[in-house]
């Protein structure tokens, strides 16, 4: 698929020719069956489970923070994945859901939260919980907003389904930032190796994605970075682009940092990330909005 990117009106890039539903379906289809036996196989160890969940307790602090004790919350997890979201959230014991177009992750790694799991077109079942006029306080949304064909049509549809109070979290990459265009013109990497389409159809950095939420009438809680994995492209010896061998060691770098970080308390965890992504920095991007 053509890989031109524009810049969008809200300052984000994005694929200059989008594919149709129908083609991005069929891709999607025709990647899971390829890569089905691989995903069949992976596995988590002890520390990297641990860290699923200090990234999570991160956002819940911010969370729990906002939403004033509320007793009861409701939590929307849009596209779930394996479920680390509605396991945590659910032994805190709020009314969880999630979205997802296969149960296999969930199934796997966190099958308790299978009960609270729709499994189909995560859109469709969106719209359907729109139509039934469901609201919750919490909208949580890892790692899908790049993946979608229209952004602020999306967007639009979380304002129809979230309580007047409540917390929209949005995670996205955070591309084009300001050591990857500093390697990249450098020549310490010979590709723009985050461009991935039509995997990632929209590339975001703090001040776009806060654009896009901007204009479509929400408002910006904070926002934090994480880890900067992309710092090791500075190095020669770490440089996981130009030496894919070295991937492994630099994921294992950021487990054990961010294991190690998250034994401190959580408000110095939080200000840490908050002028990560400030200034442009980490890997990937938590927004938290609320409805103007």
């Amino acid at each position: 698929m053509n890989t031109d990117l524009i810049k969008s009106k809200h300052g984000y890039y994005s694929v200059k020719n989008l594919p149709s539903e129908a083609e991005l379906a069929e891709y999607y289809e025709k990647k899971y069956y390829q890569e089905a036996k691989g995903s069949y196989e992976i596995e988590y160890d002890r520390e990297e489970v641990a860290y699923f969940f200090n990234k999570i307790s991160e956002r819940a602090y911010i969370l729990e923070k906002y939403l004033g004790g509320k007793e009861t919350v409701s939590f929307l997890d849009v596209g779930c994945g394996e479920g680390w979201a509605l396991a945590f959230f659910k032994k805190k014991g709020w009314d969880v859901l999630g979205l997802d177009f296969s149960s296999f992750g969930c199934k796997k790694f966190n099958p308790e939260c299978l009960d609270n799991l729709i499994v189909g077109n995560v859109y469709q079942n969106l719209n359907e919980l729109i139509a039934k006029g469901i609201k919750f306080d919490v909208v949580w949304v890892d790692n899908v907003l790049e993946h979608v064909i229209d952004p602020d049509a999306l967007i639009n549809d979380f304002k129809k389904i979230i309580s007047p109070s409540g917390i929209l979290v949005i995670d996205v990459p955070n591309d084009f930032s300001l050591i990857q265009n500093y390697v990249f013109d450098k020549g310490y990497i010979h590709n723009k190796y985050w461009v991935v389409v039509p995997d990632h159809l929209s590339y975001f950095s703090k001040n776009s994605l806060e654009n896009l939420l901007n204009s479509n009438g929400w408002e910006s809680v904070i926002c934090l970075g994480d880890y900067p994995i992309d710092w090791n492209l500075l190095n020669a010896n770490t440089n996981y682009v130009a030496d894919k061998t070295k991937g492994k060691s630099c994921h294992r770098e950021r487990i054990e940092f961010e294991n190690l970080i998250h034994t401190m308390p959580m408000d110095k965890v939080v200000d840490f990330y908050r002028s990560m992504c400030d200034l442009g920095l980490g890997r990937l991007i938590t927004g938290f909005f609320k409805i103007k």
